[in-house]
């Protein structure tokens, strides 16, 4: 009962979330335009799920769906887009504008490889930090085996090696 009181959530959740899409179509369509063409490696990241998260997709689970890595790239590509969505915004009926920054490149191109940063950022801090991790216990091995050393010496014991 309360599995299928879950999905009800989440299709009416999924039903606001494409009425939003449409109102933002209906009243602004060359910004919805924009956004569409400016996140699209987000939004697939999003929809391809494990697939786009290559090996660190096993580490965070297949529930996830590509979801989190979705909401990096669109945090560093809206980051990355925000003053050409504030021209756009001000005349969020300008169709001008909006095939303007969009033939331009230099949006689509900005936002894009800021997407991709954040996805080489989420695929590489799970390595990065493993191997933080294996350098600073191994130094820690170093200094126990050292003073372990030092104190079978003080006491006269004889070394044993695992």
């Amino acid at each position: 009962m309360a599995r299928a009181a879950g999905r009800q959530g989440g299709r009416s959740l999924f039903w606001v979330q494409g009425l939003a899409c449409g109102i933002l179509v209906a009243t602004a369509a060359p910004l919805a335009l924009v956004l569409a063409v400016a996140f699209a490696p987000a939004g697939l990241a999003a929809l391809a799920g494990p697939l786009a998260l290559g090996g660190a997709g096993e580490e965070r689970g297949p529930e996830d769906g590509g979801r989190r890595l979705a909401g990096v790239m669109l945090v560093y590509g809206l980051a990355a887009a925000l003053p050409w969505l504030e021209s756009l915004w001000g005349a969020a009926r300008n169709w001008a504008l909006a095939l303007d920054l969009l033939g331009g490149m230099r949006l689509v191109g900005v936002c894009w490889a800021a997407q991709a940063a954040a996805w080489l950022l989420s695929e590489a801090a799970p390595f990065v930090a493993r191997l933080v991790m294996e350098t600073q216990v191994r130094a820690r091995q170093a200094r126990l085996r050292e003073a372990r050393g030092r104190l079978q010496e003080e006491w006269g014991l004889a070394a044993k090696e695992p």
